[in-house]
Protein backbone atom coordinates (compact mmCIF):
# COMPACT_ATOMS: atom_id res chain seq x y z
CA UNK A 1 0.00 0.00 0.00
CA UNK A 2 1.20 3.38 -0.76
CA UNK A 3 1.69 5.85 2.03
CA UNK A 4 -1.31 7.75 0.82
CA UNK A 5 -3.49 4.70 1.00
CA UNK A 6 -2.19 3.93 4.45
CA UNK A 7 -3.20 7.41 5.65
CA UNK A 8 -6.59 7.09 4.13
CA UNK A 9 -7.02 3.67 5.74
CA UNK A 10 -6.03 5.04 9.13
CA UNK A 11 -8.40 7.98 8.73
CA UNK A 12 -11.19 5.62 7.75
CA UNK A 13 -10.49 3.32 10.67
CA UNK A 14 -10.43 6.33 13.04
CA UNK A 15 -13.71 7.58 11.68
CA UNK A 16 -15.22 4.11 12.05
CA UNK A 17 -13.96 3.90 15.64
CA UNK A 18 -15.35 7.36 16.41
CA UNK A 19 -18.67 6.53 14.81
CA UNK A 20 -18.91 3.26 16.68
CA UNK A 21 -17.91 5.00 19.92
CA UNK A 22 -20.43 7.79 19.39
CA UNK A 23 -23.19 5.33 18.62
CA UNK A 24 -22.27 3.26 21.65
CA UNK A 25 -22.10 6.33 23.86
CA UNK A 26 -25.51 7.49 22.69
CA UNK A 27 -27.09 4.09 23.09
CA UNK A 28 -25.34 3.07 26.26
CA UNK A 29 -24.88 6.40 28.13
CA UNK A 30 -26.80 9.38 26.78
CA UNK A 31 -30.08 7.68 26.09
CA UNK A 32 -30.35 6.03 29.57
CA UNK A 33 -29.45 9.31 31.23
CA UNK A 34 -32.14 11.15 29.31
CA UNK A 35 -34.71 8.54 30.19
CA UNK A 36 -33.66 8.78 33.84
CA UNK A 37 -34.03 12.58 33.76
CA UNK A 38 -37.48 12.27 32.19
CA UNK A 39 -38.51 9.72 34.82
CA UNK A 40 -37.14 11.92 37.61
CA UNK A 41 -38.98 14.95 36.24
CA UNK A 42 -42.20 12.95 36.03
CA UNK A 43 -41.76 11.79 39.61
CA UNK A 44 -41.07 15.33 40.81
CA UNK A 45 -44.18 16.56 38.99
CA UNK A 46 -46.22 13.76 40.51
CA UNK A 47 -44.84 14.54 43.99
CA UNK A 48 -45.64 18.23 43.55
CA UNK A 49 -49.16 17.34 42.43
CA UNK A 50 -49.58 15.04 45.42
CA UNK A 51 -48.28 17.70 47.81
CA UNK A 52 -50.64 20.26 46.29
CA UNK A 53 -53.47 17.78 46.64
CA UNK A 54 -52.45 17.09 50.24
CA UNK A 55 -52.44 20.79 51.10
CA UNK A 56 -55.82 21.18 49.47
CA UNK A 57 -57.17 18.20 51.39
CA UNK A 58 -55.78 19.57 54.67
CA UNK A 59 -57.39 22.93 53.94
CA UNK A 60 -60.63 21.19 53.05
CA UNK A 61 -60.38 19.09 56.21
CA UNK A 62 -60.12 22.28 58.28
CA UNK A 63 -63.07 23.75 56.41
CA UNK A 64 -64.98 20.51 56.92
CA UNK A 65 -64.18 20.54 60.65
CA UNK A 66 -65.34 24.16 60.86
CA UNK A 67 -68.43 23.28 58.83
CA UNK A 68 -69.23 20.40 61.19
CA UNK A 69 -69.01 22.80 64.14
CA UNK A 70 -71.32 25.28 62.40
CA UNK A 71 -73.60 22.49 61.28
CA UNK A 72 -76.82 21.66 63.06
CA UNK A 73 -76.42 18.73 65.52
CA UNK A 74 -76.43 15.20 64.12
CA UNK A 75 -79.84 14.32 65.62
CA UNK A 76 -82.24 15.53 62.91
CA UNK A 77 -85.29 15.72 65.21
CA UNK A 78 -83.37 17.68 67.83
CA UNK A 79 -81.85 19.91 65.13
CA UNK A 80 -85.25 20.68 63.60
CA UNK A 81 -86.92 21.50 66.92
CA UNK A 82 -84.06 23.63 68.22
CA UNK A 83 -83.76 25.48 64.90
CA UNK A 84 -87.44 26.43 65.15
CA UNK A 85 -86.85 27.63 68.72
CA UNK A 86 -83.83 29.68 67.60
CA UNK A 87 -85.85 31.37 64.85
CA UNK A 88 -88.54 32.23 67.38
CA UNK A 89 -85.98 33.74 69.75
CA UNK A 90 -84.57 35.84 66.89
CA UNK A 91 -88.05 37.14 66.08
CA UNK A 92 -88.73 37.96 69.74
CA UNK A 93 -85.39 39.76 70.04
CA UNK A 94 -86.23 41.76 66.90
CA UNK A 95 -89.55 42.84 68.40
CA UNK A 96 -91.76 40.90 66.00
CA UNK A 97 -95.48 41.09 66.91
CA UNK A 98 -96.95 38.01 68.53
CA UNK A 99 -98.75 35.67 66.18
CA UNK A 100 -95.86 34.92 63.83
CA UNK A 101 -95.81 31.41 62.36
CA UNK A 102 -92.76 29.14 62.04
CA UNK A 103 -93.27 25.81 60.28
CA UNK A 104 -90.72 23.03 59.79
CA UNK A 105 -91.03 21.26 56.42
CA UNK A 106 -89.86 17.83 55.36
CA UNK A 107 -87.20 17.84 52.64
CA UNK A 108 -88.67 16.81 49.29
CA UNK A 109 -87.29 13.84 47.38
CA UNK A 110 -86.45 16.12 44.43
CA UNK A 111 -84.27 18.43 46.51
CA UNK A 112 -82.59 15.50 48.26
CA UNK A 113 -81.49 14.11 44.88
CA UNK A 114 -79.65 17.37 44.17
CA UNK A 115 -77.34 16.89 47.18
CA UNK A 116 -73.87 15.49 46.32
CA UNK A 117 -73.07 12.08 47.77
CA UNK A 118 -69.97 10.78 49.54
CA UNK A 119 -70.87 7.28 48.48
CA UNK A 120 -73.91 5.56 47.05
CA UNK A 121 -76.96 6.64 49.08
CA UNK A 122 -74.91 8.72 51.56
CA UNK A 123 -75.40 12.50 51.02
CA UNK A 124 -72.84 15.06 52.12
CA UNK A 125 -75.49 16.93 54.11
CA UNK A 126 -79.18 16.87 55.02
CA UNK A 127 -81.42 19.92 54.70
CA UNK A 128 -83.67 21.30 57.46
CA UNK A 129 -86.26 23.61 55.90
CA UNK A 130 -88.46 26.12 57.77
CA UNK A 131 -90.93 28.76 56.63
CA UNK A 132 -91.56 31.96 58.58
CA UNK A 133 -94.44 34.41 58.32
CA UNK A 134 -94.64 37.65 60.29
CA UNK A 135 -97.55 40.08 60.06
CA UNK A 136 -97.83 43.67 61.28
CA UNK A 137 -94.06 44.07 61.08
CA UNK A 138 -91.99 47.15 60.33
CA UNK A 139 -88.55 47.54 58.80
CA UNK A 140 -86.90 47.57 62.22
CA UNK A 141 -88.17 44.03 62.76
CA UNK A 142 -86.88 42.99 59.33
CA UNK A 143 -83.47 44.57 59.87
CA UNK A 144 -82.97 43.23 63.40
CA UNK A 145 -84.13 39.72 62.46
CA UNK A 146 -81.79 39.51 59.46
CA UNK A 147 -78.90 40.88 61.53
CA UNK A 148 -79.47 38.22 64.20
CA UNK A 149 -80.02 35.53 61.54
CA UNK A 150 -76.64 36.08 59.90
CA UNK A 151 -74.90 36.47 63.26
CA UNK A 152 -76.20 33.07 64.41
CA UNK A 153 -73.14 31.36 62.95
CA UNK A 154 -74.97 28.31 61.53
CA UNK A 155 -74.78 26.81 58.04
CA UNK A 156 -78.08 28.19 56.80
CA UNK A 157 -79.38 30.48 54.11
CA UNK A 158 -82.60 32.18 53.06
CA UNK A 159 -83.90 30.65 49.82
CA UNK A 160 -87.10 32.68 49.54
CA UNK A 161 -87.83 36.17 50.89
CA UNK A 162 -90.77 38.49 50.27
CA UNK A 163 -92.18 41.60 51.94
CA UNK A 164 -95.68 42.78 51.15
CA UNK A 165 -97.30 46.01 52.32
CA UNK A 166 -100.87 45.70 53.50
CA UNK A 167 -103.31 47.82 51.54
CA UNK A 168 -105.53 49.47 54.17
CA UNK A 169 -106.26 52.75 52.47
CA UNK A 170 -105.03 56.26 53.03
CA UNK A 171 -106.43 56.49 56.57
CA UNK A 172 -103.55 54.41 57.88
CA UNK A 173 -100.89 56.00 55.73
CA UNK A 174 -98.81 56.98 58.76
CA UNK A 175 -98.49 53.39 59.92
CA UNK A 176 -95.19 51.62 59.42
CA UNK A 177 -95.98 48.26 61.00
CA UNK A 178 -98.08 47.15 58.03
CA UNK A 179 -95.67 44.68 56.41
CA UNK A 180 -96.16 40.95 55.94
CA UNK A 181 -92.86 39.07 55.74
CA UNK A 182 -92.63 35.57 54.25
CA UNK A 183 -89.35 33.70 54.04
CA UNK A 184 -87.97 30.20 53.66
CA UNK A 185 -84.72 29.25 55.34
CA UNK A 186 -82.62 26.13 54.89
CA UNK A 187 -80.06 24.85 57.38
CA UNK A 188 -77.92 21.76 56.84
CA UNK A 189 -76.68 18.84 58.92
CA UNK A 190 -73.24 17.96 57.58
CA UNK A 191 -72.25 14.29 57.52
CA UNK A 192 -70.17 13.62 60.63
CA UNK A 193 -71.59 16.62 62.53
CA UNK A 194 -71.19 16.77 66.30
CA UNK A 195 -73.77 14.71 68.16
CA UNK A 196 -74.39 17.48 70.68
CA UNK A 197 -77.57 18.23 72.63
CA UNK A 198 -77.53 21.95 71.82
CA UNK A 199 -78.15 23.82 68.58
CA UNK A 200 -75.06 25.99 68.98
CA UNK A 201 -71.72 24.62 70.02
CA UNK A 202 -70.86 25.41 73.66
CA UNK A 203 -67.56 27.37 73.72
CA UNK A 204 -64.64 25.79 75.57
CA UNK A 205 -64.42 28.96 77.66
CA UNK A 206 -67.23 27.62 79.85
CA UNK A 207 -65.03 24.68 80.75
CA UNK A 208 -62.07 26.96 81.47
CA UNK A 209 -64.18 29.23 83.67
CA UNK A 210 -66.32 26.69 85.51
CA UNK A 211 -64.48 23.41 85.14
CA UNK A 212 -65.49 20.17 83.50
CA UNK A 213 -68.67 19.89 85.57
CA UNK A 214 -70.08 23.14 84.22
CA UNK A 215 -69.11 22.27 80.65
CA UNK A 216 -70.69 18.81 80.94
CA UNK A 217 -73.89 20.32 82.33
CA UNK A 218 -74.01 22.96 79.59
CA UNK A 219 -73.59 20.39 76.82
CA UNK A 220 -76.05 17.87 78.25
CA UNK A 221 -79.16 20.07 78.28
CA UNK A 222 -80.53 21.70 75.14
CA UNK A 223 -82.10 24.52 77.17
CA UNK A 224 -78.67 25.71 78.36
CA UNK A 225 -77.44 26.18 74.81
CA UNK A 226 -80.29 28.53 73.93
CA UNK A 227 -78.76 31.29 76.01
CA UNK A 228 -75.26 31.00 74.55
CA UNK A 229 -74.08 33.96 72.48
CA UNK A 230 -73.14 32.73 68.97
CA UNK A 231 -69.46 32.74 68.03
CA UNK A 232 -69.24 34.16 64.51
CA UNK A 233 -65.76 33.42 63.13
CA UNK A 234 -66.41 34.61 59.57
CA UNK A 235 -69.40 36.90 59.35
CA UNK A 236 -71.19 37.15 56.02
CA UNK A 237 -72.17 40.72 56.82
CA UNK A 238 -70.02 43.55 55.53
CA UNK A 239 -67.79 45.03 58.21
CA UNK A 240 -68.48 48.62 59.14
CA UNK A 241 -71.72 48.85 57.17
CA UNK A 242 -74.67 50.53 58.89
CA UNK A 243 -77.67 48.34 58.12
CA UNK A 244 -80.00 50.72 59.95
CA UNK A 245 -80.04 52.71 56.71
CA UNK A 246 -82.48 50.06 55.49
CA UNK A 247 -84.92 51.40 58.07
CA UNK A 248 -84.02 55.05 57.53
CA UNK A 249 -84.72 54.70 53.81
CA UNK A 250 -87.80 52.51 54.20
CA UNK A 251 -88.69 51.45 50.62
CA UNK A 252 -92.30 50.66 51.60
CA UNK A 253 -93.30 53.65 53.75
CA UNK A 254 -90.74 56.23 52.78
CA UNK A 255 -87.86 57.73 54.79
CA UNK A 256 -88.22 58.01 58.56
CA UNK A 257 -89.30 61.34 59.99
CA UNK A 258 -86.65 63.10 62.11
CA UNK A 259 -86.82 62.14 65.80
CA UNK A 260 -88.64 64.50 68.19
CA UNK A 261 -86.45 66.95 70.11
CA UNK A 262 -85.12 66.05 73.53
CA UNK A 263 -87.70 66.72 76.25
CA UNK A 264 -87.78 66.54 80.05
CA UNK A 265 -91.33 65.95 81.27
CA UNK A 266 -92.66 68.05 84.12
CA UNK A 267 -92.65 66.43 87.57
CA UNK A 268 -95.67 66.62 89.85
CA UNK A 269 -95.28 68.02 93.35
CA UNK A 270 -94.68 65.41 96.05
CA UNK A 271 -96.01 65.01 99.58
CA UNK A 272 -93.99 63.06 102.12
CA UNK A 273 -94.59 62.02 105.73
CA UNK A 274 -92.34 62.90 108.64
CA UNK A 275 -89.81 60.16 109.58
CA UNK A 276 -90.89 57.92 106.69
CA UNK A 277 -88.74 56.93 103.71
CA UNK A 278 -90.29 58.64 100.64
CA UNK A 279 -90.83 56.76 97.39
CA UNK A 280 -88.38 57.60 94.57
CA UNK A 281 -89.48 60.37 92.22
CA UNK A 282 -89.43 59.21 88.60
CA UNK A 283 -87.93 61.43 85.91
CA UNK A 284 -89.19 60.93 82.34
CA UNK A 285 -87.17 62.00 79.29
CA UNK A 286 -87.96 61.44 75.62
CA UNK A 287 -86.85 62.38 72.16
CA UNK A 288 -83.47 62.47 70.47
CA UNK A 289 -80.60 61.63 72.82
CA UNK A 290 -82.86 60.36 75.61
CA UNK A 291 -80.89 57.13 75.76
CA UNK A 292 -77.91 57.85 78.00
CA UNK A 293 -79.37 60.95 79.65
CA UNK A 294 -77.72 62.15 82.87
CA UNK A 295 -79.96 63.71 85.54
CA UNK A 296 -78.94 65.81 88.54
CA UNK A 297 -81.26 66.97 91.33
CA UNK A 298 -80.48 69.70 93.87
CA UNK A 299 -82.32 70.52 97.11
CA UNK A 300 -82.75 74.14 98.19
CA UNK A 301 -82.06 73.39 101.87
CA UNK A 302 -85.43 74.21 103.48
CA UNK A 303 -86.33 70.61 104.38
CA UNK A 304 -83.43 68.50 103.14
CA UNK A 305 -79.75 69.34 103.40
CA UNK A 306 -78.81 71.80 100.69
CA UNK A 307 -77.01 70.17 97.78
CA UNK A 308 -77.26 67.28 95.35
CA UNK A 309 -79.71 64.43 95.85
CA UNK A 310 -79.00 60.85 94.85
CA UNK A 311 -80.24 59.86 91.36
CA UNK A 312 -80.33 56.28 90.06
CA UNK A 313 -78.34 56.38 86.77
CA UNK A 314 -80.36 53.51 85.26
CA UNK A 315 -83.94 54.45 86.15
CA UNK A 316 -83.30 58.21 86.51
CA UNK A 317 -85.32 58.13 89.77
CA UNK A 318 -84.56 60.75 92.44
CA UNK A 319 -84.17 59.29 95.93
CA UNK A 320 -85.54 61.67 98.55
CA UNK A 321 -84.03 61.32 102.05
CA UNK A 322 -86.10 60.73 105.18
CA UNK A 323 -86.66 63.90 107.21
CA UNK A 324 -87.58 64.51 110.84
CA UNK A 325 -89.17 67.88 110.02
CA UNK A 326 -92.90 67.96 110.79
CA UNK A 327 -93.70 70.61 108.20
CA UNK A 328 -92.15 72.65 105.41
CA UNK A 329 -91.82 72.87 101.64
CA UNK A 330 -88.69 72.05 99.65
CA UNK A 331 -87.95 73.01 96.05
CA UNK A 332 -85.95 70.45 94.09
CA UNK A 333 -84.29 71.61 90.86
CA UNK A 334 -83.79 68.97 88.16
CA UNK A 335 -81.37 69.21 85.22
CA UNK A 336 -81.30 66.61 82.43
CA UNK A 337 -78.46 66.47 79.90
CA UNK A 338 -79.07 64.30 76.82
CA UNK A 339 -76.51 62.01 75.25
CA UNK A 340 -75.70 64.67 72.65
CA UNK A 341 -75.38 67.51 75.19
CA UNK A 342 -78.83 69.14 75.10
CA UNK A 343 -79.99 70.52 78.47
CA UNK A 344 -83.52 70.60 79.89
CA UNK A 345 -84.54 71.92 83.33
CA UNK A 346 -87.56 71.63 85.60
CA UNK A 347 -88.39 71.66 89.31
CA UNK A 348 -90.95 70.30 91.74
CA UNK A 349 -91.95 70.94 95.33
CA UNK A 350 -91.79 68.52 98.24
CA UNK A 351 -94.25 69.18 101.09
CA UNK A 352 -93.76 67.50 104.48
CA UNK A 353 -96.80 66.33 106.42
CA UNK A 354 -96.76 65.35 110.08
CA UNK A 355 -96.85 61.63 110.72
CA UNK A 356 -100.34 60.32 111.35
CA UNK A 357 -100.86 58.75 114.74
CA UNK A 358 -102.67 55.44 114.41
CA UNK A 359 -104.61 54.51 117.52
CA UNK A 360 -103.88 51.01 118.74
CA UNK A 361 -107.28 49.57 119.65
CA UNK A 362 -106.02 46.18 120.70
CA UNK A 363 -106.84 45.20 124.29
CA UNK A 364 -104.46 44.90 127.23
CA UNK A 365 -104.18 41.37 128.63
CA UNK A 366 -101.96 41.95 131.68
CA UNK A 367 -104.68 40.57 133.93
CA UNK A 368 -104.60 37.21 132.11
CA UNK A 369 -100.83 36.70 132.51
CA UNK A 370 -100.18 34.86 135.80
CA UNK A 371 -97.10 33.48 137.56
CA UNK A 372 -98.22 29.89 138.21
CA UNK A 373 -95.25 28.37 140.06
CA UNK A 374 -91.74 28.77 141.46
CA UNK A 375 -89.85 25.57 142.30
CA UNK A 376 -86.46 24.93 143.93
CA UNK A 377 -84.82 21.56 143.26
CA UNK A 378 -82.45 19.56 145.44
CA UNK A 379 -79.63 19.95 142.90
CA UNK A 380 -79.52 23.71 143.50
CA UNK A 381 -81.49 24.72 140.39
CA UNK A 382 -84.85 26.44 140.20
CA UNK A 383 -87.64 26.95 137.70
CA UNK A 384 -90.69 29.15 137.28
CA UNK A 385 -93.65 29.22 134.89
CA UNK A 386 -95.87 32.05 133.63
CA UNK A 387 -99.14 31.36 131.79
CA UNK A 388 -100.74 33.77 129.31
CA UNK A 389 -104.36 32.58 129.27
CA UNK A 390 -105.41 35.19 126.72
CA UNK A 391 -103.04 33.95 124.02
CA UNK A 392 -102.37 30.35 125.07
CA UNK A 393 -98.73 31.14 125.70
CA UNK A 394 -96.35 29.92 128.38
CA UNK A 395 -93.05 31.33 129.62
CA UNK A 396 -90.63 29.01 131.42
CA UNK A 397 -87.61 30.19 133.44
CA UNK A 398 -84.74 27.82 134.28
CA UNK A 399 -82.07 28.99 136.79
CA UNK A 400 -78.76 27.17 137.24
CA UNK A 401 -76.20 29.10 139.28
CA UNK A 402 -75.87 32.50 137.65
CA UNK A 403 -77.32 31.31 134.33
CA UNK A 404 -80.95 32.13 133.57
CA UNK A 405 -82.70 30.68 130.50
CA UNK A 406 -86.09 32.08 129.46
CA UNK A 407 -88.15 30.10 126.93
CA UNK A 408 -91.42 31.11 125.30
CA UNK A 409 -93.95 28.56 124.05
CA UNK A 410 -97.34 28.63 122.34
CA UNK A 411 -99.98 25.95 121.89
CA UNK A 412 -101.72 24.71 118.74
CA UNK A 413 -104.47 22.21 119.53
CA UNK A 414 -102.81 21.32 122.85
CA UNK A 415 -99.44 20.79 121.15
CA UNK A 416 -96.61 22.78 122.70
CA UNK A 417 -94.40 24.70 120.24
CA UNK A 418 -91.26 26.68 121.12
CA UNK A 419 -91.39 30.28 119.95
CA UNK A 420 -88.30 32.03 121.34
CA UNK A 421 -85.42 31.56 123.79
CA UNK A 422 -83.21 34.03 125.69
CA UNK A 423 -80.09 32.79 127.48
CA UNK A 424 -79.41 36.09 129.29
CA UNK A 425 -82.40 36.11 131.62
CA UNK A 426 -84.49 38.62 129.65
CA UNK A 427 -88.25 37.97 129.89
CA UNK A 428 -90.15 39.60 127.01
CA UNK A 429 -93.93 39.34 127.35
CA UNK A 430 -95.61 40.22 124.06
CA UNK A 431 -98.04 38.98 121.41
CA UNK A 432 -99.58 40.11 118.14
CA UNK A 433 -103.14 40.43 119.43
CA UNK A 434 -102.79 42.86 122.33
CA UNK A 435 -101.00 46.03 123.38
CA UNK A 436 -99.24 44.25 126.24
CA UNK A 437 -95.50 44.70 125.74
CA UNK A 438 -93.30 44.28 128.83
CA UNK A 439 -89.58 43.49 129.04
CA UNK A 440 -87.97 42.40 132.33
CA UNK A 441 -84.62 41.15 133.54
CA UNK A 442 -84.75 38.22 135.99
CA UNK A 443 -82.95 39.58 139.09
CA UNK A 444 -83.83 36.99 141.75
CA UNK A 445 -85.87 33.83 142.31
CA UNK A 446 -87.46 33.75 145.76
CA UNK A 447 -89.43 31.06 147.57
CA UNK A 448 -92.76 31.97 145.95
CA UNK A 449 -91.92 34.94 143.75
CA UNK A 450 -89.75 36.41 141.01
CA UNK A 451 -87.92 39.71 141.33
CA UNK A 452 -87.88 41.52 137.97
CA UNK A 453 -86.11 44.65 136.74
CA UNK A 454 -88.17 46.69 134.28
CA UNK A 455 -86.04 47.21 131.15
CA UNK A 456 -88.41 49.95 129.91
CA UNK A 457 -89.39 51.97 132.98
CA UNK A 458 -90.91 54.78 130.87
CA UNK A 459 -93.65 52.33 129.84
CA UNK A 460 -94.34 51.15 133.38
CA UNK A 461 -97.74 52.80 133.73
CA UNK A 462 -100.26 50.00 133.99
CA UNK A 463 -103.29 49.98 131.67
CA UNK A 464 -106.68 48.57 132.40
CA UNK A 465 -107.21 44.85 132.43
CA UNK A 466 -108.19 43.23 129.13
CA UNK A 467 -110.24 40.11 128.37
CA UNK A 468 -109.07 36.77 129.70
CA UNK A 469 -109.74 34.64 126.64
CA UNK A 470 -108.14 36.55 123.76
CA UNK A 471 -107.24 33.97 121.01
CA UNK A 472 -104.15 33.72 118.84
CA UNK A 473 -100.42 33.03 118.78
CA UNK A 474 -97.84 35.26 120.44
CA UNK A 475 -95.80 37.82 118.59
CA UNK A 476 -92.07 38.42 118.29
CA UNK A 477 -90.16 39.87 121.28
CA UNK A 478 -90.09 43.65 121.42
CA UNK A 479 -86.85 45.28 120.36
CA UNK A 480 -84.85 47.10 123.08
CA UNK A 481 -85.31 50.85 123.08
CA UNK A 482 -82.63 53.09 121.61
CA UNK A 483 -80.12 54.47 124.09
CA UNK A 484 -79.08 58.08 124.43
CA UNK A 485 -75.85 58.29 122.38
CA UNK A 486 -74.42 61.00 124.67
CA UNK A 487 -75.06 58.85 127.72
CA UNK A 488 -73.55 55.85 125.95
CA UNK A 489 -70.30 57.74 125.33
CA UNK A 490 -69.84 59.86 128.44
CA UNK A 491 -72.44 58.59 130.94
CA UNK A 492 -75.65 60.15 132.19
CA UNK A 493 -73.83 62.88 134.08
CA UNK A 494 -72.14 64.07 130.88
CA UNK A 495 -75.55 64.26 129.25
CA UNK A 496 -76.80 66.44 132.07
CA UNK A 497 -79.36 63.86 133.24
CA UNK A 498 -79.29 62.17 136.66
CA UNK A 499 -79.33 58.37 136.35
CA UNK A 500 -82.79 57.01 137.15
CA UNK A 501 -82.83 54.26 139.81
CA UNK A 502 -83.75 50.84 138.46
CA UNK A 503 -87.36 49.78 138.98
CA UNK A 504 -87.76 46.32 140.50
CA UNK A 505 -90.99 44.42 140.90
CA UNK A 506 -91.91 41.38 142.99
CA UNK A 507 -94.21 38.96 141.17
CA UNK A 508 -95.77 36.46 143.58
CA UNK A 509 -97.15 33.04 142.57
CA UNK A 510 -100.85 33.35 141.68
CA UNK A 511 -100.53 37.06 140.94
CA UNK A 512 -101.19 38.59 137.51
CA UNK A 513 -98.87 40.92 135.65
CA UNK A 514 -101.40 43.68 136.21
CA UNK A 515 -100.97 43.62 139.99
CA UNK A 516 -97.21 43.19 140.45
CA UNK A 517 -95.77 45.46 143.13
CA UNK A 518 -92.83 47.83 142.71
CA UNK A 519 -90.17 47.45 145.42
CA UNK A 520 -88.75 50.36 147.44
CA UNK A 521 -85.43 51.73 146.23
CA UNK A 522 -83.44 50.49 149.24
CA UNK A 523 -84.75 46.93 148.86
CA UNK A 524 -84.14 47.12 145.11
CA UNK A 525 -80.50 48.09 145.69
CA UNK A 526 -80.04 45.24 148.20
CA UNK A 527 -81.46 42.64 145.82
CA UNK A 528 -79.38 43.93 142.91
CA UNK A 529 -76.19 43.69 145.00
CA UNK A 530 -77.12 40.23 146.21
CA UNK A 531 -77.77 39.07 142.65
CA UNK A 532 -74.45 40.54 141.49
CA UNK A 533 -72.58 38.72 144.27
CA UNK A 534 -74.38 35.37 144.43
CA UNK A 535 -76.56 35.14 141.34
CA UNK A 536 -80.36 35.11 141.06
CA UNK A 537 -80.92 32.21 143.51
CA UNK A 538 -82.16 34.37 146.41
CA UNK A 539 -83.49 31.43 148.43
CA UNK A 540 -80.16 29.56 148.21
CA UNK A 541 -78.24 32.74 149.07
CA UNK A 542 -80.43 33.29 152.15
CA UNK A 543 -79.81 29.72 153.38
CA UNK A 544 -76.06 30.15 152.85
CA UNK A 545 -76.12 33.38 154.85
CA UNK A 546 -77.78 31.55 157.77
Amino acid sequence: MTPREQKLALILIGMMVLGAGGAGGYLLVWSPLEKQRETELALQTEIADLETSERAQLANAKKLAAARMRSLPADSDLARNEYVVALGRLLDAAGAPKGYVISAKQESSTSSKQVPEISKGKPVYTRVVCTVQVKKADMWVVKDFLKGYYDLGLLHQITHFSIKKEDEGAKNGAKRNDLTVDLTTEAIIVDGAENRRTLLRIPNAFGAAGGGGLYAAMTSQKEYGRGVTPQVLNSVLAKGRDYSLIVLKDPFNGPLAPPPPFKLSSIKDVKIVQDERPSPVKVAVSGEGAQGTKVTATASGKVFAEGALKVDPKTLAIELPKTSASEGTETVSVVAVSADGKVEKTSFKVTVEAAKVVEDRRPEVDGAIILTMVTFRSDGTASAAIRDAANRQRYEIEVNGKKVLVSKFYYIKDKKKEDDTDAHGVLTISDDNSKTKRTFKIVAVENDALVLEDQKPTAAAKPKSGPTNWPGKGGAPAKPSATNPISAIAGNMAAGVAPAPPKLYRWTVGQSLLTIVQLPDNEAKRLLKQAADNGPMAEVAAIGAQ
